[in-house]
This record gives C-alpha cells, structure tokens and sequence, in this order.
C-alpha cells in the first residue's frame, strides 16, 4: 500500500500520481476513434462568430481580429506572435458542403481530386456540384501545438481558399528540409523534424483585406517530442486519428 497517494503538483495544474493510483489504467480504455475529435486551430477574422456577444457558444470575450484559436479550449493566441508547431502528418481533402443558404452541414470528405472537373464555378469562384453543393479544396495538417513543451497538444490545421497559397508554401519548405543520419549523410527530413512558428498577418486584394497564415522555422525538435510527433504521424496516416470535419465559417472564413 502507498504511504502517499499524491504527491505536491508540479505545476499548480497537473497532480503527481504513485505507481499504485496509476496500475489500473485510465477508465478510459474503451475509447475508440470515434469517441473523440481534434480540436482546429482557426484564424479569427472580422466575421468570425468568436467576435459577436450575440453568438453565445462560440463568443470569446478576449477574442481579436488576428487571433489564433483552438475551437476545443476556445484559448486564443496572439496572431502575430504565433504559436510554435511540430507538423506531423498532411492530406489534402475535397470536402461536399451543404451551401449555408440551404441549411449549411458536412457531407463527405472522401471525393477525389477530379471531383473538381464535375463543378462548375460561381461568381464567388467557389466550385459547385451539379446538385448544388460546394467542394473545398482543403490542405490539412496534423500538428503538435508545443507552446509548452512538457504538454504538448493534438491539433488540426484546415487550410482552404486563399490559404492554399500558405499551404503550397509551407509544403515547398517542407519537402525541402534536410537532417543527417546516423551515417552522417544529408537525407530528406520527416515533417516533424523541426519546430515552425504559425502566425498571421494582414492581406489585401482588390475584394478586401483578411488575416492570413505565415509560417517560420524555428528550431530542430527535441528527440523527447520528435517520438511524439513520430506517433502521432504514424496514427494519422493510418486512419486511427478522428478528424470531425468543421466548416471555415465556424471560424477563419475570409469576409468577402
């Protein structure tokens, strides 16, 4: 029997448990992928739902245009400060949606690329199936949010419109990264090799302006969060990762 079931906190937050609290498991074990979701990371533009009182359960009371935010803790963070991200897996998505004027809603992210040539675009330059629903054209991004490093946190970057330029960007730097091996020979780097800095910044075309995404990198990543990340990219591509699609207009929709 312990003679001390628990311990000081470490960190005012998170309580130190013995071996002897901790040999029956979590409670948790049942869960499968589909009882759980990622959380997105989102920009918050001058549209976004996080900005009107009126919208009482997506209002963010310290909420500014710019801001980046996590759409499960709803915590935000300073646009232009960023946060600091480990990628870990991609995939480009043709989502269906549901237009908002006919209700709005997720139908299916599993369309091929050439479900594009069955669209027609409209004024808006959006691409619409013959029965009237949208396809978005979606990079997305399995990340580590390591702001604090001891904690890190699943997330999901969705990035469509405007943001495909970030994304092929981000890509080019991606694919273009390098690490040595154990024989000392300069080899393509895994994504989660380096820790980047997501932020934002302000765009314009002749429509209006918007928030868009920038990214830096930072930082080679600490071997304890590379495995980590190694992981958590590994559980991504093999489909046991539930990804709850959320439609742009919950969030970073650009406003025109």
């Amino acid at each position: 029997m312990a003679t001390k079931d628990v311990a000081e906190a470490t960190t005012g937050e998170v309580l130190v448990l013995d071996d002897d609290l901790l040999s029956e498991g979590t409670g948790l074990e049942d869960l499968g992928t589909d009882d759980y979701a990622l959380p997105f990371i989102r920009v918050i533009q001058s549209n976004s739902p996080q900005l009107k009182s009126t919208e009482a359960t997506k209002y963010i009371p310290e909420a500014k245009e710019g801001m980046l935010f996590n759409t499960l803790t709803n915590q935000v963070y300073p646009g232009e400060q960023g946060v600091a991200v480990i990628p870990c897996a991609y995939t480009k998505k043709y989502i269906e949606w549901v237009p908002l004027g006919s209700g709005g809603g997720f139908v299916r992210d599993d369309h091929p690329a050439g479900i594009l040539g069955e669209c027609k675009k409209n004024d808006s330059r959006q691409f619409i199936l013959p029965n009237g629903n949208e396809i978005q054209e979606t990079a997305q991004y399995f990340l580590l949010l390591v702001e604090d490093e001891a904690r890190p946190e699943q997330v999901l970057l969705s990035c469509t419109s405007t943001q495909l330029t970030f994304a092929r960007r981000w890509n080019t730097m991606l694919r273009t990264a390098t690490v040595d091996n154990a024989a000392g020979e300069s080899v393509l780097a895994p994504m989660f090799a380096y820790v980047y800095r997501l932020s934002t910044g302000l765009l314009s075309n002749n429509m209006g302006s918007w928030h868009g995404l920038s990214v830096n990198l930072e930082k080679h990543t600490p071997l304890p969060l590379a495995r980590v990340a190694r992981d958590f990219m590994v559980a991504a591509r093999a489909g046991d990762v539930n990804v709850k699609q959320e439609a742009a207009a919950d969030g970073d929709d650009i406003p025109f």
